[in-house]
């Protein structure tokens, strides 16, 4: 009988592996977590009694040998990344991989050829990609640019066809964040990298996901390779990303924000919680919504502004311990992520986001430290976007 069921086996059992990976597994009744694999084995301990995984081991290999065991879920520090899936790609068991895939190319590169000699899926958890709230954006840009409609009131230029940089894309992706969210080993040069290479591969991907399939042709950046950063990608066809960090920011106001401006038209994201339009005839927001624990969707359809007021309220009541804190659940794609690999494993199609778009990001991060480093713009040359590893 065709399997329809994953044993899936947790190595890394930190605060990530608490809060999204052992709850989206419980989530999806296609998946069931038989081990909990950390080098600190009370985090293992903790984390299986927690969740009722019947196994704990600090030994990565006892996974390996495990016949059952279909997938691992990968939620170590970097370093790790390349010994742990090129010991699954041996085992033939395949892998589902916290970002950012390596810390650096030549390890990226490795990576992509266990996956291949190995035979196995490799899906990078590079999220963003899959939010509801960025695919119906992505959608609804689409959809304008190929049949562009202004508003009633717009000046429609009649006397001259249009200059090639009228019509091209541009993306922003601005991110506030307070530095307390990073803890020494995100800083740590031989586990963590950084924030370009530990955080920014999130949005590099974005813009990639966002144009494919135009790759990009040069990056720009500035600021630190360690803390607030910016990044400018061109791509193929002169469409363009920007992305803004900054370290300095506050938990009082969400996050991230996406705006695609194209054609008269400004198509905004406001963290995941509500899309908003500009510009364009009949489109006004889309709303999305929470999750609770479970990873079910609470039936309520808050405006940003309401979201926004909510957290605020939460956050007065606070101290410098977070006591009592209670998160609202954004939906950022980890379980459709988790679900979309699931189904590639079990449907025999496309990882939703492979080694191939894993080294992407992980090379681009790189080339953007270097543009930092070297304070020029610098060119993706082609072989570094289109190549085949044996």
């Amino acid at each position: 009988m065709e399997k329809r069921q994953l044993c899936v086996a947790q190595i890394g059992c930190g605060a990530f592996a608490a809060g999204q990976d052992l709850p989206n597994f419980q989530a999806n009744p296609r998946v069931t977590c038989k081990w909990c694999c950390d080098v600190n084995e009370e985090n293992a301990r903790q984390l299986a009694a927690r969740f009722s995984v019947p196994r704990v081991t600090t030994d990565f290999r006892d996974i390996m040998r495990d016949p059952e065991v279909d997938f691992i879920k990968i939620a170590t520090s970097h370093e790790a990344h390349l010994p742990l899936i090129t010991a699954a790609a041996e085992a033939g068991k395949h892998v589902f991989c916290e970002k950012p895939l390596a810390l650096e190319e030549h390890e990226a590169l490795l990576i992509i050829r266990a996956v291949r000699q190995g035979k196995i899926k490799l899906c990078v958890d590079l999220n963003r990609r899959m939010s509801p709230a960025l695919q119906t954006l992505k959608q609804r840009w689409l959809a304008h640019r190929a049949h562009p409609v202004s508003q009633p009131w717009r000046y429609v230029e009649t006397e001259r066809d249009l200059y090639p940089e009228e019509l091209r894309t541009q993306f922003l992706v601005r991110v506030q964040d307070d530095t307390l969210s990073y803890r020494m080993v995100h800083l740590d040069p031989l586990r963590g990298g950084g924030q370009i290479i530990g955080e920014s591969v999130h949005w590099l991907d974005v813009a990639c996901w966002l144009y494919a399939p135009q790759i990009p042709v040069e990056i720009q950046a500035w600021g630190s390779t360690r803390f607030s950063h910016g990044i400018q990608l061109t791509f193929s066809a002169g469409d363009t990303a920007t992305i803004l960090f900054h370290c300095g920011g506050t938990f009082d106001y969400p996050k991230e924000l996406y705006e695609i401006t194209c054609q008269g038209g400004l198509f905004r994201s406001e963290f995941f919680i509500e899309n908003q339009y500009y510009g364009v005839p009949g489109l006004e927001y889309d709303r999305f919504k929470l999750l609770r624990e479970d990873r079910t969707e609470i039936d309520v359809d808050w405006s940003f502004a309401e979201y926004l007021a909510q957290l605020q309220a939460r956050m007065r009541k606070l101290d410098s311990t977070l006591a009592g804190y209670q998160s609202l659940m954004i939906n950022k794609g980890w379980a459709a992520m988790l679900d979309g690999f699931v189904s590639a494993i079990l449907d025999d199609t496309p990882s939703p986001c492979d080694e191939m778009a894993g080294y992407l990001s992980t090379y681009l991060a790189k080339l953007a430290i270097q543009s930092i480093q070297t304070r020029q713009a610098l060119p993706v040359p082609l072989e570094k976007v289109c190549f085949t590893v044996l």
